[in-house]
């Protein structure tokens, strides 16, 4: 069905006027938002972008009459039910939401700071580091911009679960701090931690111990100087349910060990046999006096597995 006008209206917010553009389409499919081509049937998630960058937009409601609801940025009708947005200029975060009689779904534009305006190795004051040329992973490679992450927007969703503070490099350090985040990690560690309550383990959500690793903290390391942290592609997690900072007894052995971290890994395996276009490295770490056991995943797109 044919599309009504697009037009643009002016709404208040705190006493700043913020111009509101909307698209109203009629569709007839079914239950999902695509950005770019790729299908969500999340009510609330996140997607990255460079300044005056595109997204191409689509709602898929049944037939319902729905609208996407613009607070900045350019949105242009393609269609009765594709739209495009076009990024400000200035970074930060920019929701795109999507409403109709049946649902509300907020689209969390990350407008990234690129990655060309690095000098010396940092970015906005915070410390980086150079990237390598080259990277070892498939599908991963130097960002091509970064986020950087404030008080104010921490708690952005980037899926139902996470948030961008989640991903931070440094935990519990103050913030501004700055990093780069692969959209494929927190779609893969949504689909885990549905994976875990299909198996009837108790985890509302995974917790991130390390997303983001900066490229000079990573090789104060020594060794291994290439990491799918670096890229923003992988995250040290465990299962905290009972909030004590430690990884919870799935095994239900009467323990917090080894084997509940190889118990987790093995849930990762079966999501990627499930989604291959998720594959990755993956690895279990034993208890030490500094920490629980956990496990890394990332999305380099290549299947290796090890532990420690």
């Amino acid at each position: 069905m044919a599309s009504t006008p697009f037009f643009c209206a002016a709404a208040r917010r705190v006493g700043v006027a913020v111009f509101v553009c909307l698209v109203l389409t009629e569709v007839a499919a079914a239950g999902t938002v695509e950005v770019n081509g790729r299908a969500f049937a999340w009510d609330k998630f996140g997607c990255f972008v460079l300044p005056a960058e595109t997204l191409r937009l689509a709602v898929r409601t049944a037939g319902q009459t729905s609208g996407w609801v613009v607070g900045s940025g350019l949105l242009l009708e393609d269609s009765a039910d594709h739209c495009r947005w076009v990024a400000p200029e200035l970074p930060g975060v920019y929701p795109i939401a999507l409403v109709d009689s049946g649902r509300a779904v907020t689209v969390n534009v990350f407008v990234m700071i690129p990655a060309d305006s690095m000098k010396n190795g940092q970015v906005r004051g915070f410390t980086i580091g150079r990237y390598p040329k080259t990277s070892p992973f498939p599908r991963l490679g130097p960002p091509r911009g970064f986020i950087e992450v404030t008080k104010e927007n921490a708690g952005t969703p980037v899926s139902p679960r996470y948030v961008l503070g989640d991903f931070v490099p440094y935990k519990g350090q103050g913030l501004p701090q700055v990093l780069a985040l692969h959209e494929d990690l927190p779609l893969k560690l949504e689909l885990l931690t549905d994976l875990l309550q299909e198996k009837g383990i108790r985890c509302d959500r995974l917790k991130v111990m390390c997303g983001f690793r900066t490229v000079a903290r990573q090789r104060s390391y020594g060794a291994g100087h290439q990491s799918a942290h670096m890229y923003g592609g992988a995250a040290d997690v465990y299962v905290d349910s009972d909030g004590n900072g430690t990884m919870d007894d799935l095994n239900h052995d009467g323990a917090s060990d080894s084997k509940d971290a190889r118990l987790l890994l093995s849930c990762v395996d079966e999501l990627e046999q499930r989604h291959p276009e998720l594959v990755g490295g993956g690895g279990w770490y034993r208890r030490t006096r500094r920490r629980g056991p956990f496990i890394h995943t990332d999305v380099r797109g290549e299947h290796t597995r090890w532990h420690q």
